[in-house]
């Protein structure tokens, strides 16, 4: 067995890792994307709504895969997963600079982002730090959560530089080739857990939510997950939050760009967006460890809530576009380290690539959100109606809320043994 040695804990290296590869995977997918709607618009001369199929084509793929892609970060090492992942992000962005028409983008893109975004993403990073740690886990998913915000403040940067200076086509070259050099041979660092690389779990201790026992969970069943309140209330909470910010991030540019705002200026809110949301991480982060996880949700709900108004005010300047970048970095920036805190509190580290792929497949509809606002624009010429639409699924939301708490937590433990008891069979 190798035995590492470091002047530090190995767990907070296992973090910095995959806080590098979710900030450029995340960075360029996600928070990248909306940088490619105007380069598709004149190129292909593609609608937004029809260019938003692309997106939604990402988020489809995830949904089908994302519950294989928990289970073999439950079960295969996850080094080869995050190296295979970014191999396969890279092959995607160095295909789609020769791409001569959309649906070739979105053919590369639902393959090869899909492959990226599971394996060299938040359900392995995730995984990895649920193992890693046990007192403070709150705050330790809220820092490695943290990575995908950071690539959110320097990728967009990245990417509107290179498509100014190169072209679009070029700059998506030269991203492949940051993900090869910086995430391929960083994953061979990675160690599943504190046994496989011969380490003392030091940082293990008990949980400071009371009623709930860490080393009393056991290894659940898909099927046992599926039965229990607090998967559905965490899936639909969480899912409401997702569509309403996607919706928002994914036309910020084609927005502001239709109140004459430059997509330099935009990358700059988008970066904005991005430090509040690491500063909200980390804050969120903390406080799961202390805070009732419901009261803290319904933080978010407020912040997107105020965003949803502030949209639908008929001038939008710059000032108020950093408001909203501001509040909507709030709303998101906690939702990675509430959601991870509740699937360890309730599930435990054993199955949490398991539980944290099911949460993948039903958030991955979410990706309706930009594909709704991009149709009612080009039905409309506004985005006005479909802010409201959207913001009318808050309401369900905060009763759903409810499941969030420690005491269903604790019910959800209580439950355990017999459910657990039957995962051998299924």
């Amino acid at each position: 067995m190798i035995s590492i040695r470091t002047p530090w804990y190995y767990g907070w290296t296992i973090v910095a890792i995959a806080m590098a590869y979710l900030a450029i995977i995340y960075g360029i997918a996600i928070y990248g994307f909306t940088f490619w709607v105007p380069h598709w618009e004149a190129d292909f001369g593609a609608g937004r709504g029809e260019i938003m199929l692309v997106f939604v084509a990402i988020q489809a793929g995830m949904a089908v895969f994302a519950v294989f892609a928990g289970r073999a970060a439950d079960s295969l090492p996850i080094r080869w997963l995050v190296f295979a992942g970014s191999v396969c992000f890279a092959c995607g962005l160095a295909l789609s600079a020769y791409a001569q028409a959309l649906w070739q983008i979105g053919l590369i893109f639902s393959v090869t982002m899909v492959c990226g975004l599971l394996t060299a993403g938040s359900i392995t990073a995730q995984t990895l730090t649920a193992r890693w740690f046990d007192r403070n886990s709150g705050m330790a998913l809220g820092i490695v959560s943290t990575g995908t915000s950071i690539g959110g403040l320097l990728m967009p940067l990245l990417m509107v530089f290179l498509q100014s200076s190169v072209g679009w086509r070029e700059a998506n070259l030269w991203l492949a080739g940051l993900v090869i050099v910086v995430i391929a041979p960083a994953s061979l660092l990675i160690f599943d857990s504190p046994a496989k690389a011969g380490i003392k779990p030091t940082e293990q201790s008990h949980p400071a939510t009371p009623n709930v026992k860490v080393e009393d969970h056991q290894d659940w069943s898909l099927r046992s997950i599926l039965m229990t309140r607090a998967f559905w209330s965490m899936a639909f909470c969480f899912t409401v939050i997702s569509t309403i910010f996607i919706a928002i991030q994914q036309n910020l540019a084609p927005l502001a760009q239709d109140k004459g705002i430059s997509a330099m200026a935009v990358s700059t809110a988008v970066a904005v967006m991005a430090f509040v949301m690491i500063c909200a991480k980390l804050v969120f982060g903390y406080l799961a460890d202390r805070v009732n996880l419901r009261y803290l949700y319904l933080c978010t709900v407020a912040a997107l809530a105020a965003v949803l108004l502030i949209l639908n005010l008929n001038e939008i300047t710059y000032p108020l576009l950093l408001v909203v970048t501001c509040l909507a970095g709030v709303a998101t920036g906690s939702s990675m380290p509430l959601s991870a805190s509740i699937i360890r509190r309730s599930f435990g580290p054993l199955s949490f690539g398991r539980v944290k792929g099911l949460m993948y497949t039903i958030i991955s509809f979410s990706a309706i959100g930009p594909w709704v606002a991009g149709v009612i624009y080009d039905a409309t010429g506004g985005y006005e109606t479909a802010w409201l639409v959207l913001g009318l699924l808050l309401v369900p939301a905060i009763f759903a809320s409810s499941g969030l708490s420690a005491k269903a937590a604790a019910r959800n433990l209580d439950k355990q043994p017999d459910v657990a008891s039957t995962a051998n069979n299924l």
